[in-house]
């Protein structure tokens, strides 16, 4: 056990001797206590860093008859009790911030359901609009579009000239234009059928 008024006035004669002697005396007692509030040594390690830096910065201030325990007690008991608080507010700004992206991503979610349904309502009006085509185009159209054929190979198939596939491909082309007009633009970067 350390004399505490000696220690204190050699301590505010600036000492080390008198500092290490508090520094022995108190680190465990103190690092328990840290670790009672914070488990977590590394944390409790800093803090007791800081405090024992402060009293060596307020040394001068220290009063003869001042209780070194008390005070080293209290400035690690406010630090945990602050470090907590801290962490606290991390946890609720984290919870915030993952409530938000829970948020979003529900909104993005929710857009590509949209935009699916859109996709397959417009999946449904080409498949509508080509079943409408005059038999011959549509067998064209399809072979062309569909089975990746070219003129000829669709000619030969069929028994006809490449001219008549050509005339069979512009006219259904055209009605397929006509029948999604307002669709064009949005049919062209999302389906490889170019009309």
């Amino acid at each position: 056990m350390i004399d505490e008024r000696e220690i204190i006035r050699k301590l505010r004669q600036g000492e080390d001797d008198a500092f290490r002697s508090i520094y022995f005396e108190y680190y465990g007692m103190l690092y328990h206590l840290g670790q009672r509030y914070l488990s977590d040594s590394v944390e409790t390690k800093e803090i007791l860093q800081r405090v024992f830096l402060k009293l060596w910065e307020i040394r001068g201030q220290l009063k003869e008859g001042s209780n070194v325990r008390n005070y080293l007690f209290t400035l690690v008991k406010n630090s945990c009790l602050n470090a907590i608080k801290r962490k606290q507010l991390v946890l609720r700004h984290n919870e915030k911030v993952r409530w938000l992206e829970l948020q979003y991503q529900y909104e993005s979610l929710d857009r590509v359901r949209f935009d699916y349904m859109e996709i397959e309502e417009l999946q449904e009006k080409i498949d509508r609009a080509i079943k409408n085509l005059p038999e011959h185009c549509r067998r064209v159209f399809c072979l062309s579009r569909f089975d990746e054929m070219k003129n000829r190979e669709i000619a030969e198939q069929l028994g006809v000239s490449v001219k008549t596939v050509e005339a069979h491909l512009t006219k259904a082309l055209k009605l397929l234009r006509d029948e999604l007009k307002e669709y064009l633009p949005l049919i062209s970067s999302i389906t490889g059928i170019f009309f």
